[in-house]
């Protein structure tokens, strides 16, 4: 999530590649989509066979793509391990098919007159080693996310609780004084600075999830590092991690649902290159895959193959507490050399779509309307202006130079570009930098790594451009512009500028269209700064195989769900 905002496994599948979220997501604030306030209804059971019988064998076979960099709930900031700690673990409340709320471990709620006081009251639960689940388990992991000392990144997402950012930025030190409470065993209260008609969705985000405090405390730093060092309150728990390989779940016998849980299994393969996972789909040993470009026109009529639109953006993200990119100039220079749509329709092939802003598509803004038409392209590029803004572009990289008082020879020999170590990851970087090459006289190296490895550069400041990428937490723009903020969990640009952080204070502090407007102000304000550069909005192609039923795919917050997924007999 950031890193978030929350999650992709088919989101991995689709990209096959390490320009994976580190974000979504998607995890993941106001209303959800428009849907009335959820009802407290069971969780929906699965979809009704038609008459097809299961198949004895309830195994589902899938590739991961990526190691799971971080399977702590609390600080995990990915969509690889959001994929993970979704099926294994469980929030008070769980996503239903359609998308809207169902209950999790809680089994209802109360909220008050003036919508800033939940009461959960929890069901009897077990976590998989038997023990109870208890409010006083959230009421930990809540309370430890938003602890300066664990330095979650996702912290942010519990400043709508009561104290919860005076506390985490220091400015109270009593943990008895955020609005998390445990009355009893079964019994959550939470108390809200201000009412969130989307606060119930939000409690079934990953950083959300709740933590068996003595779990974390018997193995300290090597909590959730291997699948004996964990327990589980979801669908499933992890029996094998085979790191850098496999990952295999088994249904959770302890669970509260179990009877809604079809599949016994779940194989994840980590495979990084394009094509093996739609060869090992043709042979029967996947019964899922991404679908890279070169083989959309092999199956794209295929009825194995779906197409879904996702909100996620993929941006360059430039390092602003470095020498050079902290001028803006020269940020914008790299940003209009670059032809969007030869990178993402001749390279990328996938169907994306080019960005030009950072918001995506389908997110909600002013009075029912679409964020990203009523702000429209608020920048251009080498694709759509030609020589034009590559003249504007070496133009402004000779302005910045001269106010950072060094040369091109100099930059030069400074920057470089990150990026992951997949097929297609190595590809769209070097399209990258022959395009830097041609239209500015620069040729970037390109530097490869892991998905884990990747996430911690960017968070020590260890890179000059990085790819990166985010999904949407949840349905709302500021699920995207508050990352920017001055020393915000996921400003992996290290960028700071007051008035964008006045305008998202307000947004936070208003509603309706005002508050639209003041983050359709801030989104114009984050591209005339340029500390990232967006290049494309995600779409996502996979093939699925016509007896595999039950899986939930969702386009914001936690983008695939496992528990009603099951296989027919074939």
């Amino acid at each position: 999530m950031k890193k978030s905002k929350w999650l992709i496994l088919l989101l991995v599948f689709t990209m096959v590649f390490s320009l994976a979220l580190a974000g979504c997501g998607k995890t993941p604030e106001e209303p959800q989509t428009g849907k009335e306030e959820p009802k407290q209804d069971e969780q929906q059971a699965p979809a009704d066979t038609g008459g097809e019988k299961l198949a004895k064998e309830q195994v589902l076979r899938a590739n991961l793509g990526e190691e799971p960099p971080d399977l702590d709930p609390q600080t995990t900031t990915d969509t690889v391990s959001f994929v993970i700690l979704n099926a294994t673990l469980e929030g008070l409340v769980r996503l239903n098919p359609d998308g809207s709320v169902g209950k999790g471990i809680a089994e209802s709620w109360d909220i008050s007159d003036d919508g800033k006081v939940y009461t959960f009251k929890l069901r009897d639960a077990k976590w998989s080693d038997g023990d109870p689940i208890t409010a006083y388990d959230f009421e930990y992991a809540w309370k430890r996310a938003i602890d300066p000392k664990t330095a979650s990144q996702y912290a942010y997402q519990f400043y709508g609780i009561k104290n919860a950012k005076a506390f985490n930025t220091g400015e109270i030190t009593d943990p008895n004084e955020i609005g998390i409470k445990a009355l009893d065993e079964k019994t959550l209260k939470v108390e809200l600075e201000r009412p969130m008609s989307y606060f119930l969705s939000l409690t079934s985000f990953i950083t959300y999830l709740p933590a068996k405090k003595a779990a974390v405390e018997k193995w300290g730093d090597k909590y959730a590092a291997d699948a004996d060092k964990m327990v589980f309150s979801g669908p499933f728990m992890i029996t094998r991690w085979d790191h850098e390989q496999k990952l295999i779940l088994e249904k959770n016998p302890n669970y509260w649902d179990a009877d809604s849980v079809k599949l016994q299994r779940i194989e994840f393969d980590m495979i990084k290159d394009t094509n093996t996972p739609i060869n090992l789909y043709e042979t029967g040993e996947l019964d899922m895959s991404g679908v890279p470009a070169e083989f959309l026109d092999k199956y794209k009529d295929s009825p194995e193959f779906v197409r879904m639109p996702d909100a996620t953006t993929f941006y360059l993200e430039f390092n602003c507490k470095d020498k050079f990119f902290s001028n803006k100039k020269i940020r914008k220079a790299f940003s209009l050399a670059i032809d969007r749509k030869a990178y993402v329709n001749g390279v990328l092939a996938n169907g994306s779509i080019p960005a030009y802003g950072f918001v995506p598509g389908g997110i909600p803004g002013k009075a029912g309307g679409e964020f990203r038409k009523q702000n429209g392209d608020l920048f251009y590029d080498a694709g759509t202006k030609g020589q034009e803004a590559i003249d504007e572009a070496n133009k402004l990289l000779e302005e910045g130079l001269k106010e950072v008082g060094a040369t091109k020879e100099e930059l030069a020999k400074h920057v470089g570009y990150l990026t992951g170590d997949s097929d297609i990851a190595r590809k769209l970087a070097q399209a990258l930098q022959q395009m830097w090459k041609k239209n500015l006289g620069i040729e970037v190296p390109i530097e490869s790594v892991s998905f884990k490895i990747r996430l911690q550069k960017m968070d020590q400041g260890d890179f000059t451009i990085v790819g990166a990428g985010w999904g949407a937490d949840y349905n709302d723009p500021m699920t995207f512009m508050d990352m920017w903020v001055t020393n915000g969990g996921n400003n992996d640009a290290f960028w700071s500028n007051a008035k964008y952080d006045e305008l998202i204070e307000k947004a936070i502090n208003s509603t309706g269209d005002e508050r639209m407007e003041y983050m359709l102000e801030a989104e114009k304000l984050l591209m005339e700064e340029m500390p990232i550069a967006p290049t494309y909005f995600l779409a996502r192609n996979f093939l699925q195989k016509s007896y595999v039923k039950g899986i939930a795919r969702f386009p914001v917050g936690v983008s695939t769900e496992y528990k009603w997924a099951y296989i027919l007999e074939h």
